[in-house]
């Protein structure tokens, strides 16, 4: 016998996506890692990574920060990366410490020498961090860190294009 199905209302139908979406979104973040930055390739942040370095790495098959967080995060893998690329071990551990930074959604190459200005050099050192005190820290740094006059300069040569009227 066949049964009738009453055609959804659209409040009905906008509820059931609603749900499905929240829960695609939840499983994506706690299963997929969704609320993680993206990685960089290592030759893309020249601030943080130098062109020899780049170099040295690509030889050792390291080609992100990601990859380079993950064959750098232990010692003893550290010295075998060392070994692999001609880098030093105390090299590629500030190196890994600018990959494990730039795992913060938000955090880009900057950022990463501005919390460095300011005495952070990875998330363990964040997370100690006190939120006020931090700001301060990185206000103060921010106010020596020459990165903020180059960038002021270089507004100045640029023609003004957009009209905000």
């Amino acid at each position: 016998m066949k049964t009738s199905r009453r055609p959804r209302t659209w409040t009905q139908t906008w509820m059931w996506a609603w749900t499905l979406t929240s829960t695609l979104v939840l499983f994506l973040t706690c299963f997929a890692g969704a609320a993680r930055a993206s990685h960089y390739a290592i030759a893309d942040v020249p601030r943080l990574i130098t062109s020899v370095q780049v170099d040295k790495l690509h030889k050792a098959k390291v080609n992100t920060t990601e990859e380079l967080l993950a064959k750098a995060a232990k010692a003893k893998d550290r010295k075998a990366l060392a070994k692999a690329s001609g880098l030093p071990a105390a090299e590629l551990l500030d190196l890994a410490r600018r990959a494990d930074l730039l795992r913060i959604k938000g955090v880009g190459a900057e950022m990463v020498l501005l919390f460095e200005a300011a005495g952070v050099k990875s998330t363990a050192d964040l997370v100690k961090q006190d939120a006020a005190l931090f700001m301060t820290a990185v206000t103060n740094a921010n106010k020596t860190e020459p990165q903020l006059s180059d960038w002021i300069g270089q507004a100045k040569q640029l023609p003004q294009v957009l009209e905000t009227k």
